[in-house]
């Protein structure tokens, strides 16, 4: 049981103000599970201040921070392999955003993941406590250091010696991972771990945009890694696709019941209806219509977040669960699915990330599975069907935005779009008609921005063609795409764990920019 002290220095954290009200003592008390000493109080701030918001940012008004720390930095406060681990991670963090300090951060680096290590053992010697939510939380974080390692710090902090004998491991992250693997079967999966919510979100976010990576990296054909970090994120999403079996088919009806629990369930969407009518896969319309309710549920939930039913640890495994539905099912279905289906599950792949990019770590952007998609254009079925279901300007312009760093692909996919507008009676002048075209797609509304820069981009090329396009499709094959402009939302490839984005913006630019 937690000590009033301890209980306490908790509430300082969460009210922000352990630094400001005690002198930057994060612990007056001298209560926490670990000792504060050689610059950890450094660290603490750091983590709390700069790691903590940006671990899952659905938002930017700072509710998610508040509800990190209640779930997982403050659970850490009971625990010493725990509470060490986040110090080790803090370490890393500050370690590749600050690069010159690396000799300091080093000795704290090592000094809290022998510590965090340590407790372990000591707790898998323990049967009481050997599968409790800590112990695994430790385990948890213990692998997603050796992943950060993994992606950023070995090209990071090549450059400093002090970091020389901190290379990337990757039999030590297999042990953590195996070892993690086999702790959640032992407890009967991540259904189980409902105790400790961000723990439980974590592991969630952790499989489900592991299956992101493995369509993005690792279907046949469909990418080939550019140079040593993409390597790297392919080779992990492979190691790690085996955990996705900790996920049972069906969790996100288990857990939430959904979509069926949304009030906005019996609305229906007007998208699946479309799809159905062309006869695409059953399963779709159901993955259609749970996106619907989840953007739905989403917006309601930031309108009313003290009294809405769901808060954001629940959208953010929402989204996650709902990602990695997509995903198996798109990667069980592959050899079965038609040029039609396997472009409409792309772009609600893409679709999520755009739409909430952000809620899942950034790693780079994601041009890798555009290849793929235009060999599906040569299906001679495709465009019609697409047309048929009055999807094809939806289609044309999240591809569009999703080819901005592509430019093979963005040349090939600005032809599509200018063709798709061609065949659409009356053609678009303004933007807003071309918003009207989406009426009956899955949108958001916050993805306005974006899509008006697509609009503007390719305003004076499609004025210049709009009157002939129709009649004379070969003038279309001619066409060069614009200069684009940054589209803040591009998709980007998920990254595993939660701790990346707190550096994203030094090595990939801002990250959930809208």
């Amino acid at each position: 049981m937690p000590t009033l002290s301890t209980s306490m220095a908790v509430l300082y954290l969460l009210l922000g103000l352990g630094h400001s009200l005690l002198s930057g003592r994060f612990d007056p008390f001298s209560s926490l599970a670990v000792e504060l000493k050689n610059g950890d109080e450094n660290l603490l701030t750091y983590f709390t201040t700069t790691v903590v918001p940006s671990i899952s940012p659905l938002t930017s008004n700072g509710r998610q921070a508040v509800e990190v720390q209640k779930y997982w930095v403050t659970v850490s406060f009971y625990h010493s392999g725990f509470m060490h681990a986040l110090l080790c991670l803090a370490a890393l963090q500050l370690a590749i955003a600050e690069p010159h300090q690396s000799p300091f951060l080093v000795e704290r680096f090592m000094h809290h993941r022998l510590e965090a290590i340590s407790s372990v053992h000591r707790d898998l010697g323990d049967a009481e406590r050997a599968l409790s939510d800590e112990n695994i939380a430790t385990v948890f974080n213990l692998l997603c250091i050796e992943e950060n390692l993994f992606l950023h710090a070995s090209d990071a902090l090549a450059i400093n010696p002090a970091w020389r004998h901190l290379q990337p491991d990757t039999a030590q992250r297999q042990v953590h991972l195996d070892g993690l693997k086999r702790m959640l079967a032992l407890r009967g999966g991540v259904a189980q771990l409902g105790e400790m919510r961000g723990l439980q979100a974590f592991l969630i976010r952790w499989v489900c945009t592991s299956l992101g990576c493995r369509i993005t990296f690792s279907l046949p054909h469909m990418y080939n890694p550019q140079d040593q970090m993409e390597r790297n994120a392919a080779e992990m999403a492979d190691q790690t696709f085996a955990a996705s079996t900790l996920l049972p088919k069906g969790l996100l009806a288990r857990l939430y019941k959904y979509p069926e629990s949304s009030p906005f369930y019996h609305e229906g969407s007007r998208m699946a209806d479309s799809c159905r009518s062309v006869g695409m896969h059953p399963e779709l319309f159901h993955h259609i219509l749970t996106i619907e309710c989840l953007l739905k549920d989403a917006t309601a939930m930031a309108m009313r977040p003290d009294s809405y039913n769901l808060d954001l640890l629940d959208i953010q495994n929402l989204f996650s669960l709902v990602l990695g539905e997509l995903v198996r099912w798109n990667l069980e279905n592959e050899a079965t699915l038609t040029a039609t289906e396997k472009v409409t599950a792309i772009c609600l792949f893409m679709f999520i990330f755009l739409v909430g990019n952000g809620t899942h770590g950034a790693c780079s952007p994601l041009p890798g599975i555009m290849p793929r998609l235009r060999q599906h254009f040569l299906d001679p079925h495709l465009k019609i069907q697409l047309q048929a279901a009055g999807i094809e300007i939806w289609v044309a312009l999240l591809l569009l935005m999703s080819s901005t760093e592509n430019p093979a692909s963005g040349e090939f996919f600005f032809r599509y779009y200018i063709e798709a507008l061609a065949g659409r009676e009356p053609h678009a002048r303004t933007f807003e008609d071309l918003h009207s075209m989406l009426q009956n797609c899955v949108w958001a509304p916050h993805m306005d921005p974006n899509a008006r820069k697509a609009w503007d981009e390719s305003l004076e090329v499609w004025e210049s063609v709009r009157g002939i396009a129709a009649e004379d499709p070969g003038v279309i094959a001619n066409l060069t795409r614009p200069r684009p402009n940054d589209l803040h939302a591009r998709p980007t490839i998920p990254l595993s764990n939660p701790y990346a984005t707190s550096h994203m913006k030094k090595l990939f630019g801002p990250v959930g920019a809208h």
